[in-house]
């Protein structure tokens, strides 16, 4: 397997990252190239695992958004929209990230108010943004709360638990015990939840 290899002075052990399709690996200057080898072949599976998530979605692929599925299809129109059972995309990451804040946005809100009307909760503005390692974020102070636009990925009953989880931490800061039991209260399932879902991949179509 092909790799980009970093000598570092400051390096304990082998490290491996997948950056954008390339697999990059860390090494101390001690360690030798059979070493490193034989590491990296020891790690193929989770390699493979990590350059499928980077890999480009294909024409036909299926993609789900919001619990619906759609075949995929890249055209030449400079426009993205959704027919039928289609996915139509024009390849370009800004067109098609607005595309996908558009529709995500339109159902966050609406389970966002619902939610608030049942919670009694008020004044809370909603920004969204694309985040590589968290689904949203809360600030109290600012009465504030950002959700991932990749939500638009995940099934529905997912978003429902990440807009509650949120919600949560207009109460407890952290994730305490109190934090997750007034959660739970929310919403009895969600630790069943969060577990089915955390490893479906956010496919890449741009």
């Amino acid at each position: 397997m092909e790799y980009v290899l970093h000598r570092k002075s400051n390096c304990k052990k082998i490290k491996i990252r997948v950056v954008e399709g390339v697999v990059q690996v860390s090494a101390p200057f001690t360690v030798s190239k059979r070493e490193i080898d034989r590491f990296v072949h020891e790690q193929e599976a989770w390699i493979e695992n990590q350059l499928n998530k980077c890999a480009l979605s294909k024409e036909n692929d299926l993609i789900s958004l919001l619990g619906n599925e759609y075949k995929l299809h890249y055209m030449n129109k400079r426009i993205c929209y959704v027919e039928g059972n289609d996915l139509y995309l024009y390849p370009d990451k800004t067109l098609i990230q607005r595309f996908l804040k558009q529709n995500v946005k339109k159902y966050i809100d609406l389970r966002f108010k619902f939610f608030c009307e049942q919670l009694n909760i008020h004044d809370i503005s909603l920004q969204y943004g694309f985040y590589k390692s968290k689904w949203g974020s809360c600030t109290p102070s600012k009465h504030k709360i950002c959700f991932n636009v990749n939500l638009i990925f995940m099934p529905l009953e997912f978003v429902d638990a990440i807009i509650l989880h949120e919600l949560a931490h207009l109460y407890h800061l952290n994730h305490s015990k109190d934090f997750y039991s007034l959660l739970c209260t929310w919403m009895p399932n969600y630790k069943e939840i969060i577990k089915k879902y955390k490893k479906i991949s956010i496919p890449n179509l741009y």
